[in-house]
């Protein structure tokens, strides 16, 4: 019969190279967790948030202009004031563009006045020749009785 029996010494020796596997394992995840940690930690002012001390920070500007030429007589905005689309921002003085809509509708009123004489002028004229054909009429009739 043929019977191992391990030898203690044999069993003494793979421990001490496990406790130091262990603390090299430990080191490093105790490494990784400081990494981790500080990536964080960096992440936080790598630009996520941005201070500043003049106030000039990125943020969606867009240029405006106004469809019409006149004066700025109220503003309604304040600065900084986030807007929409079709919001109003500023009224301008409407009163030259006021006077060019009176002078159009005074222009409209007096073509339509010279529209209505005209056609007047045309039913008298109309009048005026049937009432020379008339005549005609009659003269030729009286000649005819006449000869």
């Amino acid at each position: 019969m043929n019977v191992l029996v391990p030898s203690p010494d044999v069993e003494a020796a793979p421990t001490a190279p496990r406790r130091g596997k262990r603390k090299v394992v430990g080191l490093l995840l105790c490494a990784s967790a400081l990494a981790v940690l500080l990536a964080g930690w960096a992440a936080g002012f790598s630009g996520a948030s941005t201070s500043t001390d003049n106030a000039y920070v990125r943020g969606d500007v867009t240029s405006l202009a106004a469809k019409v030429a006149g004066y700025v007589t109220a503003v309604q905005v304040r600065d900084n004031q986030s807007v929409r689309a079709g919001d109003v921002l500023f009224r301008i003085d409407d009163q030259d563009y006021r006077a060019h809509l009176d002078q159009a509708e005074a222009n409209y009123n007096a073509a339509q006045a010279r529209l209505s004489h005209v056609d007047a002028q045309t039913q008298l004229q109309r009048a005026l020749i049937r009432q020379a054909e008339a005549q005609r009429r009659s003269a030729a009739a009286e000649m005819n009785l006449a000869s």
